[in-house]
């Protein structure tokens, strides 16, 4: 027993002096070395509750999260009340990534000392880091702007079955600073060229956009590698409607058409520089490439692409809008004829022939009388002259290289292969391949009609889709290749529609334009001057009115919403008995009769102009450049005015002010012209 006590009083001062040599190491931050000190003095004083703790501190610190949790279980084996201890395991186990476990032991030391407030804290962290622990199922939202808008709902179901996107927000939060800046909203189009896809500039183009300065803007000036090619003023300055910070600031939009066909073709450095009252400028660079121009006639269709003369002493403004408007057929198709020669590309594998089977199958109805030649690669070319769908194969080889990790042909087998091609004298080149860069190979083709999957190296082909179903897990595709395939065909042969869409009513009779004395055989026109963007209104209906009453016998009704219409109406107008104004909200059904009786529709791109085309009435509709005329054009006949301009497209919506010439695209249109489409109609 003597012996006994002697060993231990000796264990505990050689255990004393461990515990000091791991203090101090721990002091000096070396807590790997106090991790193995503390751990020798627990082998002498296995039961030192404070020891543990130590030792467990120690080792979380160094990332030995297992050992760690060890001694803090047996720290709280031995004082299961003590809350420090319960409390540092928390933050164990928070560092571990463990919160269920963080979230528990912390739970336990706020219970033992309620009135710690360390413990709660740390709950609250967890919670505001968004986990949910006891309180799942129930959903707590983060808080955020959609949180506050969604506020009351409380499950994921919720969420997915409704659209709180779409909730009204509150103004406030409509508003945001913004900076001085120059923004550019046309300049040329991205096109691939020597140094990447580089917006391209051709002839004569549109640099517009705007500048938001707080100081008045005073000129705009465009330079080409530092040398000034044009300078003018901008539109006066108007306001930001959210601007949140500074009321000073203002927008400055400018629009100019310049001819780049003077300039040497290859890369240039482009700027707009923004002068303000006192001498003041902002700059924006952006690399450009000039390119040869292009011919008008060759692209007919185009409101955007415009020649003018190099001997007319006009400018280039004056030219333009001393043009005639076009006033063009409403019927019309994507291809003038259908194309005598296919090249069907399908350069890869064997599995990719197989599941290509059903789409040229569907092409091949498509298109009986035109020749068919498949672009075929080795591994598929023996498949593909089993089909019987080919009138000629051609086989060339387009390896994916291992060690560049892409798919690769050299330019002299490029070359080669474009001469081979260069005999069939294509119309069309198809790519079915869906990723590849393949699809840059339909430009060896020669086609001047090229269809594949959107590919981000070959922008703006002539049609182009993407179609894809997703999995809901991982965002992968779900129906076989081959349905992707047809569906591309199929979008081919719609994209290729041009049957009418007619579609009368039965159950209309003329008893419904009584009110507005019209009888059945009555001959009328009908005009709409509305539009869901007011400046894309035609202002001349009044001048029209005038004109369609002098030249013929029609009866003339004018629909608007405009109140004020009828006080400012010529005389010639307001005393005839062949016109009305109808400035109120009629029935669908007396509306209806009205576009579908009637003698000639007039109007802007609107609803109403479609619904009279639908009816089958000869139709027409007068377009700005917003969007392309033969987008939304009615498609039944009738005639379609427009305006050739280099900023067509522009695509301006909310923000009239960015139009920089006061939308010419629609009030240049003149009624003498609108009128020569009336009378192709009459």
């Amino acid at each position: 027993m003597f012996l006994k006590k002697i060993h231990e009083r000796s264990a505990r001062l050689i255990a004393g002096q461990i515990i000091d040599r791991a203090n101090a190491a721990r002091d000096a931050g070396d807590f790997r070395d106090a991790a193995l000190l503390y751990e020798e003095a627990l082998r002498l004083r296995p039961n030192d509750a404070a020891i543990h703790v130590q030792c467990a501190n120690m080792l979380k610190d160094v990332g030995r999260h297992a050992s760690s949790e060890e001694h803090y279980k047996a720290a709280l084996a031995l004082r299961p009340n003590d809350s420090d201890a319960w409390h540092q395991l928390g933050h164990l186990y928070k560092s571990w990534g463990r919160l269920d476990r963080a979230e528990s032991a912390y739970g336990n030391a706020s219970k033992l000392r309620p009135d710690w407030a360390e413990p709660k804290t740390e709950l609250e962290r967890l919670k505001r880091a968004g986990w949910l622990g006891e309180e799942a199922p129930t959903t707590r939202i983060i808080e955020s702007e959609l949180a506050r808008t969604t506020a009351g709902l409380t499950t994921s179901t919720d969420l997915e079955r409704l659209a709180p996107e779409l909730a009204p927000r509150p103004p406030h939060t409509l508003r945001h600073p913004h900076r001085e800046e120059i923004s550019i909203r046309a300049l040329g189009r991205p096109e691939r060229s020597h140094w990447g896809i580089i917006n391209t500039l051709r002839g004569i183009e549109a640099v517009r956009g705007f500048c938001i300065s707080a100081s008045p803007v005073v000129e705009i000036q465009l330079y080409l590698n530092d040398q000034l090619i044009y300078r003018a003023a901008p539109k006066p300055g108007c306001t930001l409607t959210y601007e949140s910070d500074n009321p000073d600031l203002r927008k400055y939009a400018f629009n100019f058409w310049l001819d780049f066909g003077g300039f040497e073709r290859g890369r240039h450095q482009f700027e707009v520089r923004a002068l303000d009252a006192r001498s003041r400028s902002q700059n924006h660079h952006i690399t450009v490439v000039i390119a040869s121009p292009l011919v008008e006639s060759d692209f007919p269709a185009s409101d955007q692409l415009v020649n003018v003369d190099p001997s007319d002493m006009r400018s280039i403004d004056e030219q333009i809008e001393a043009r005639a408007s076009m006033i063009r057929p409403g019927r019309r198709e994507l291809l003038k004829k259908a194309p005598r020669a296919i090249l069907v590309q399908r350069l890869d594998q064997l599995g990719d022939m197989v599941v290509s089977v059903p789409a040229l199958r569907l092409l091949r109805s498509m298109f009986p009388e035109a020749r068919l030649v498949g672009l075929l690669s080795p591994a598929n070319a023996d498949l593909g002259a089993t089909l019987g769908l080919f009138d000629d194969i051609v086989v060339a080889d387009f390896p994916d290289d291992r060690l560049q990790r892409r798919r690769i042909m050299p330019i002299e087998d490029q070359v080669a292969l474009r001469e081979r091609l260069s005999a069939f004298n294509f119309d069309m080149a198809i790519d079915l391949s869906e990723n590849s860069p393949s699809r840059l190979l339909l430009a060896l083709s020669g086609a001047p009609f090229r269809f594949g999957f959107r590919h981000p190296m070959v922008p703006n082909l002539p049609l182009d889709l993407e179609g894809n179903t997703h999995d809901r897990m991982n965002g992968h595709e779900v129906v076989p290749h081959s349905n992707k395939l047809v569906g591309m065909m199929e979008w081919l042969r719609a994209m290729m529609r041009s049957e009418p869409n007619v579609a009368r009513r039965g159950d209309l009779d003329w008893n419904a334009l009584a009110a507005f004395d019209l009888r059945e055989g009555d001959r009328f026109a009908v005009m709409h001057d509305g539009a869901r963007l007011a400046y894309s209104r035609w202002p001349y209906y009044a001048e029209l009115a005038k004109i369609i009453l002098f030249e013929t016998d029609l009866k003339v009704v004018l629909l608007t919403d405009d109140k004020a219409m009828r006080e400012g109406l010529p005389r010639e107008l307001s005393s005839s008995d062949r016109f009305q104004l109808i400035d109120g909200r009629l029935e669908f059904d007396q509306f209806d009769a009205l576009v579908s009786f009637c003698t000639l529709f007039v109007g802007n791109d609107s609803g109403p102009k479609h619904l009279a085309s639908l009816r089958g009435a000869p139709v027409v509709s007068i377009h700005m450049a917003r969007n392309n005329w033969n987008e939304w054009g009615q498609e039944n006949g009738g005639y379609i005015l427009s305006r050739k301009l280099p900023c067509a497209g522009c695509q301006i919506s909310h923000d009239p002010e960015e139009c920089g010439r006061d939308f010419v695209c629609i009030r240049n249109i003149k009624p003498d012209e609108v009128m020569q489409a009336v009378r192709k109609l009459l």
